[in-house]
């Protein structure tokens, strides 16, 4: 009987013990899944916003114009940098399974299929489309109809040339690549003579270098008062502006 005595005081002892740490368990609640951690983040720097510092020669960079540009709007402007895209009439026409004759029979039959040329400059080689400048109403050569109704003589627009022209003096139309640095001038605007609109800004070409294919325009032949020529764009009246690819993808987001 004294040894039952003693062993009950001591499993009593034991039930208060395990009856209050449940107790305790129930009221602290149930512990953080989330534990402290020593390890640092490396975080990325915050990128700088600021602006390129002007060209010593006066021209400017792309982001310089598409940023702060407002105040040269309507002014001629030499901007450097590469082409980032260009437009090509055949690669535009091109459906599945066509080859390069049936491209080019369309583009001959009708060339008003075709687009005016143009390109895109941004500050590197790799700048996306929607932060480079389009570049609008690139001297082209004359198309197979214009060669077929004008004579030679009567094939002078200064904004034409003639195809595979070899004299460097009369070589206005521009060679150009993705991926060649160039120098650009032209009319800073929102719209040129033949329609194309951008709300950002783009350049109205009047001339250009090519610094990859060591190509410059020649200088246009001099005014009647015996004053320098400029490069205008020619043919007939104004149609409605045409928008561009930015402006179309602003208009389907807004």
């Amino acid at each position: 009987m004294p040894h039952r005595h003693g062993l009950r005081p001591f499993l009593f002892g034991v039930v208060v013990v395990v009856t209050g740490a449940c107790e305790k368990d129930k009221l602290s609640g149930p512990e953080a899944e989330v534990t402290k951690s020593n390890v640092k983040m490396s975080l990325p720097q915050v990128p700088s916003f600021d602006l390129p510092p002007a060209n010593p020669d006066g021209s400017h960079s792309v982001k310089e114009l598409r940023v702060k540009g407002k105040k040269l709007l309507d002014t001629d402007v030499v901007v450097k940098g590469y082409v980032t895209w260009a437009y090509d009439c055949a690669t535009a026409l091109r459906e599945p399974g066509m080859d390069e004759a049936a491209v080019q029979k369309i583009i001959d039959d009708d060339p008003t299929k075709c687009e005016r040329p143009k390109f895109y400059v941004g500050d590197a080689p790799d700048t996306p489309a929607e932060k480079s400048l389009w570049v609008v109403d690139v001297p082209r050569p004359y198309n197979k109809l214009e060669m077929k109704r004008l004579k030679a003589k009567e094939r002078t627009a200064p904004d034409r040339c003639e195809p595979n022209e070899k004299d460097p003096k009369k070589q206005v139309c521009p060679p150009y690549k993705v991926g060649d640095q160039v120098e650009v001038t032209g009319k800073f605007a929102l719209a040129s003579p033949h329609s194309e609109r951008n709300s950002e800004g783009l350049v109205v070409y009047k001339k250009m270098k090519n610094v990859t294919q060591t190509y410059e325009s020649p200088e246009p032949p001099p005014t009647a008062n015996g004053q320098p020529g400029t490069q205008q764009p020619t043919g007939p009246g104004q149609p409605p502006a045409k928008p561009s690819p930015e402006d179309i993808v602003k208009k389907k987001a807004s």
